[in-house]
Formats: structure tokens, sequence, C-alpha cells
């Protein structure tokens, strides 16, 4: 007699990521975004993690971002405010070009067993263009709130007027399979050129999908002329009901002067920008971002190619 043993399937759950656009030019916006699914259902209350690295392998930014809306199940592990402050960790609204802008973050472990936790600070100018980034490792005990204070420089060039900072909680590293625990705290304050204010800011927590269909999670980066040019990496991770997945995909930004778009600036390049220079207005050879294609455009055409 032969014995048939009942088969038990488990829930598969995948997680889609890719960009608009395979390669973007400097000063353009890279929409990354992708869909959770559990069992080929969509899950529209997930969250996601999004780590993205540049060619140096240097972190660019970390977010945590929800599929539709929040999920509805509780987390272990919360992030329960954030706080811009000065380092003694009192509230302060603004922070000068070229000092440290400080802020506390306050999270909280409700589970009896202790959780290993990465903390992610994010600070990012209008119009979603990252400009700093800071973490700390740490492991919470059960049933704890834990505060830090964590720094992140205002470049002395940063522009004047607000500024958001999102702070996260992961398990670990997206790159290295860690998913985040809860949605995140965002907050406002100041860049200034003098003293800063010292007035509370509003923190909320956070939505971060911008696409209208329920399931899909959408971030947009905001790539700056001084961005290092070459293959980003991008890293998501998400778990859902008690099941984790991972994905990954890659983006190029082109060279200034690439204007074939094979990765050089060569006599190709050249060539191409003389007949733009006499012609019609091409927005590769656009290298000033101005919207016209000038003297300054040939300069920094020059610049690159000698680069070269």
């Amino acid at each position: 007699m032969v014995a048939i043993l009942p088969v038990h399937s488990f829930p598969s759950l995948e997680l889609t990521v890719t960009t608009d656009k395979p390669a973007y030019r400097v000063n353009e916006a890279v929409q990354i975004y992708g869909n959770l699914t559990l069992d080929g259902l969509i899950a529209t209350d997930g969250l996601v993690g999004i780590q993205i690295e540049s060619p140096d392998n240097q972190l660019v930014t970390i977010r945590t971002v929800n599929t539709g809306t929040n999920p509805t199940q509780a987390s272990y592990v919360l992030v329960n405010a954030l706080l811009p402050c000065d380092d003694k960790g009192d509230p302060k609204d603004g922070f000068q070009r070229g000092t440290l802008a400080y802020f506390k973050v306050t999270a909280s472990n409700y589970d009896i067993e202790p959780h290993h936790v990465l903390i992610t600070i994010n600070t990012y100018y209008p119009n979603n263009i990252p400009f700093g980034l800071a973490s700390i490792e740490t492991t919470l005990v059960g049933q704890t709130v834990s505060s830090t204070i964590i720094s992140i420089p205002i470049p002395t060039d940063a522009p004047i007027g607000n500024a958001n900072v999102y702070a996260d909680a992961y398990s670990g590293w997206p790159k290295l399979g860690g998913t985040p625990y809860c949605v995140g705290k965002s907050a406002t304050f100041q860049i200034t050129s003098g003293s800063a204010l010292q007035a509370p800011t509003t923190q909320t927590s956070r939505t971060e999908t911008t696409l209208s269909l329920d399931g899909n999670y959408n971030l947009t980066l905001q790539l700056t002329p001084k961005v290092n040019w070459g293959i980003y990496t991008v890293y998501v991770s998400s778990i859902y009901l008690g099941e984790e997945t991972f994905n990954s995909t890659t983006f190029r930004v082109r060279r200034l002067g690439d204007l074939d778009d094979n990765g050089d600036v060569d006599w190709w390049d050249l060539l191409l920008f003389r007949q733009i220079y006499v012609g019609e207005y091409n927005i590769n050879a656009d290298l000033d971002f101005d919207s016209d294609v000038d003297y300054w455009d040939l300069y920094l055409f020059r610049q690159e190619y000698v680069k070269a």
C-alpha cells in the first residue's frame, strides 16, 4: 500500500522594481516603481525598502514607501518621533549653511524579544534632491523606547529655504536582505544663511506613493549636475504576512557631453556638438541646463572632452 502525503504550498511573495528609463542625463528625475504580489494578488498595504547605490558603491538614499496604503498590522518596532534639534536634543527649526543639523529619533520595541534595528536619516532639498544621509545600527531590547541624536552636515552651497528629513527603521540594509519594520516619520526644517530659528517643527507619518493604482509603490529621485556618471543599483525588499522578498535593478547616468550615449566623450560627440551648435536646439547638448546651446555649453563640453 502506498501512502499519499498531503502537499502544502507556501505563499509566493514577489516584488518587482524598474525605472521609467534605462539611462538619464544629470539634472533629470529618476522614477523608481514596482508592485508587491502574494500568490499573484496585488498587496495594497505593504512596505518596500529602497536602497540606491552609486557607481562607486556609495549610498545615495534609503527610503521606505508603501504599496497604496500603510499596513494595518501593527509592527513590533516603530519609529515614534523625528525632531530637528540642537546637539542637546532641544527643538530647533533651522540650521545655517556649513553647520551640522541634528535630528532626534525615537524608536520603540514592543516585543518581549530584542530586535536588531537599522535607523536611517535622509535629508532632501525641495524637488526630491537628496543631500545628506546618516545611519545607526543598534539592538533594541524588549519593551523599551530609545532616543538617538544623529547629525548631518549642511553644505555651504545649500539652497536657502525649506528642506525635508525622513527617518526609517529596518531589520538591516535592503542590499543585504534587511526589510522595513514600519512606516517612517518625516519633518521639515529651514536652511538659513544666518542664525537659525528655535521653534519646533511639524512631523508626520508618511504616505510616499504617488502612482494612482493600488499595489504600486513609487519613489522619485532628482539627479543634480554634480552627480557621478555610471551604473547605479537599486535594491528593494519587503516583508508581508511573514514572508520576505528581494529584488534589484540598475540605471545609468550618462556622462556630461556624451551625446551619442556610448559611455565616453570623443570625436564623434564633438562632431554631434558642432552640428547642434550651428543647428537646432538639442537638450543633450544643453550642458548648463539653461534651455539653449551657446558658448557656455561649448566651454563645458571642452572640459569633458579634455578629461577623456
